[in-house]
């Protein structure tokens, strides 16, 4: 699928224009790819977030609150949270409920929280790897929510495989 473009003339403020011509500079990109990612990163995530309970906090407060849990407080927790990514909730992230847009929302998830990760999509699976230095319970946490997720949307149980500060999903495609 080509993705059609249009030209569009925007007037900013000369402060919040420098500062974006120093943050492009900075990551190496033009001015025009990083609005664009800017766009993106809104109409994906930030227009419909808290809409759909999502909120902004610091990794440091989640980080304590999960080394103070005990893993079958992290269990229930992944549960109850994957139990809370209803039909309305994947609709007003993702305008969909299947396969293809539970790993989307996920995927934006990790973008906009900031975590190191890599998407591998091949035949025959899926595998996600997420480096997100918030310990071991937030490892458990995140795939156990994935595990929950999974088998209650796509009826799959993935692989997981957790360290401290990373995370390896796979699930395996379903030939039919």
């Amino acid at each position: 699928m080509t993705n059609h473009t249009e030209a569009a003339t925007f007037r900013f403020d000369k402060a919040m224009l420098d500062q974006l011509r120093l943050e492009a500079e900075q990551k190496q990109i033009n001015l025009n790819t990083l609005l664009n990612q800017i766009v993106r990163s809104h109409i994906e995530w930030y227009a419909n977030a808290a809409r759909a309970g999502f909120i902004p906090i610091r990794k440091g407060v989640i980080k304590r609150l999960f080394d103070s849990l005990t893993k079958e407080q992290v269990d229930a927790l992944a549960e109850d949270v994957a139990r809370g990514l209803t039909d309305e909730t994947m609709m007003i992230m993702t305008k969909e409920r299947t396969e293809e847009s539970i790993f989307e929302l996920f995927e934006r998830w990790i973008r906009v929280s900031g975590f190191n990760y890599r998407h591998e999509i091949s035949e025959d699976s899926r595998i996600l790897i997420i480096q997100h230095n918030m310990g071991e319970n937030w490892s458990h946490y995140l795939s156990r929510l994935m595990e929950h997720a999974a088998s209650g949307f796509m009826n799959i149980k993935p692989e997981t495989q957790i360290t401290e500060n990373a995370l390896f999903i796979r699930i395996r495609r379903v030939r039919r």
